[in-house]
């Protein structure tokens, strides 16, 4: 969903879309698996569609070409700072990365950026999910934009 959503802003809002790369791949999937039937409903909602994405494995080769690499949780996180070394600068927390710079009243831990994985849930959580990488989304994407544009 996380990329489907990101590359409809990008067309959105960006001059020139080609000028970025978006990827999504997983650190424990079955490479060409489609997404959810859920996902796609959430997705096609808003007017995306994934129905054709396949998921990927995450490989060194894609880390080592990333400028930027933001994920769900801690324990991808962890799992790719361990297993890609090279990763180590370019990895954030998605909903962090997406809030960094702004003032927040409440000291938060790194778990309360996480962004819970929808899988075997049901549609609803799907969609509470897909607003929450809607909207860090968003940010970053603005914050991006902004860094190219300077």
């Amino acid at each position: 969903m996380a990329q489907g959503l990101f590359e409809s802003m990008l067309k959105e809002k960006a001059e020139n879309e080609n000028n970025y790369n978006i990827l999504s791949a997983g650190i424990s999937v079955i490479p060409g698996m489609s997404p959810t039937p859920e996902a796609i409903s959430v997705m096609f909602e808003q007017g995306i569609d994934i129905s054709q994405h396949k998921a990927l494995q995450l490989q060194e080769d894609l880390v080592k070409k990333a400028d930027l690499i933001l994920v769900m949780s801690n324990t991808h996180k962890d799992y790719i700072k361990t297993k890609f070394t090279l990763a180590q600068d370019k990895i954030y927390l998605l909903k962090k990365f997406a809030q960094v710079g702004e003032f927040k009243s409440i000291q938060k831990t790194d778990e309360n950026y996480e962004v819970v994985d929808p899988l075997g849930r049901p549609i609803e959580f799907y969609r509470i999910v897909a607003r929450q990488l809607k909207e860090n989304l968003e940010k970053i994407l603005n914050k991006i934009l902004e860094e190219n544009n300077k």
